[in-house]
């Protein structure tokens, strides 16, 4: 009996979502290969495999890295999930288009709105996935990540020829997924999901990220928690005009979801703080743009989405 030929699984970049989905990936037995610029950290990944702690935890060996999307193509991967930061986004594509093959199936495991269009744009191809992500944790050391918190499932939808469906393909991802005990569903509704999740992220990445307060400070700061609140209502009412209503409890509804935000900074502050580059195009910068569409007016949004603009610009062009 001839034994069937195991999906090949890449994972570009490896941040804290990164480490955490190779690690459950390989940990779980699929045939792993991750991509990172960082060379160092391939090898101490080849050598010491990746260990995740935190809600879980993970160790597992990867044999194969790639240090380009060159070497990566040469593993001829079958799904290959984009995570890193989504301001990185179209700079993978440049280099992706070079080795991108049909057989690939390009799916966006990343915050933000949109990333499935820009990665239809940029390789032209007919479909790309889409995951919303309910998890999250930090880097502590090389090939090393804290998962803080999993709110499952996750959801995977696909972008085809300008339509949100399903398929065998979205099938077959949330079934890998969930055997790596990260539980996720197909849905062909994950253009809501994602509006759902940056509204979400919108509100106290970029409150967070200008003021320095984690999570939990931000809401509990009378000042800070009007400015998510009207965060919250000026994406809700933006994602309506788009064919996304939420209902008339939404904003309590997501109000209380962000009460229940930890004692930790998101990501997008720790990306200040270390004066790398920042998501705020695909979040906050994102509601603005759809409002601008739609004639609503997003005056939060964008007032935070230009002080941290600036605030980028001050240490990425000094």
């Amino acid at each position: 009996m001839v034994e069937e030929k195991r999906t090949t699984i890449a994972v570009i970049g490896l941040g804290p979502v990164g480490s955490i989905l190779a690690g459950h990936l390989a940990k779980y037995g699929q045939v792993v290969v991750v991509e990172d610029i960082m060379e160092k950290l391939l090898t101490t990944i080849k050598n010491e495999g990746i260990h995740i702690s935190g809600i879980t935890q993970v160790t597992a060996k990867i044999e194969n890295t790639a240090n380009s999307m060159t070497e990566l193509a040469e593993f001829d991967p079958e799904i290959v999930f984009i995570v890193t930061k989504a301001c990185y986004l179209k700079n993978v594509l440049t280099e992706m288009k070079n080795v991108y093959t049909p057989k690939m199936k390009i799916v966006s495991f990343q915050n933000g709105l949109d990333n499935e269009r820009l990665i239809k744009e940029h390789l032209g191809i007919d479909t790309t996935y889409r995951v919303v992500i309910n998890f999250a944790g930090n880097l502590i050391g090389p090939g090393k990540a804290r998962m803080h918190w999993f709110q499952p499932p996750n959801y995977i939808g696909a972008f085809h020829k300008g339509e949100y469906t399903i398929d065998g393909t979205t099938r077959k991802i949330a079934e890998i997924l969930s055997a790596a005990d990260l539980e996720t569903k197909e849905t062909p509704f994950i253009k809501r999901k994602t509006w759902e999740k940056t509204i979400l992220n919108s509100a106290l990445c970029s409150i967070c990220a200008v003021t320095g307060q984690t999570m939990r400070e931000a809401m509990e700061f009378t000042y800070s928690r009007s400015l998510a609140i009207e965060i919250l209502r000026e994406g809700l009412a933006v994602a309506k005009e788009d064919g996304h209503d939420f209902g008339e409890n939404a904003l309590d509804r997501f109000a209380s979801y962000l009460e229940k935000g930890g004692a930790h900074k998101p990501s997008m502050l720790v990306d200040i703080e270390n004066k790398r580059s920042i998501e705020i195009d695909f979040m906050s910068g994102a509601i603005v743009r759809y409002g601008e569409k739609y004639g609503i007016p997003t005056p939060v949004n964008s007032t935070l989405t230009s002080l941290l603009k600036t605030i980028e610009n001050q240490y990425s062009n000094p």
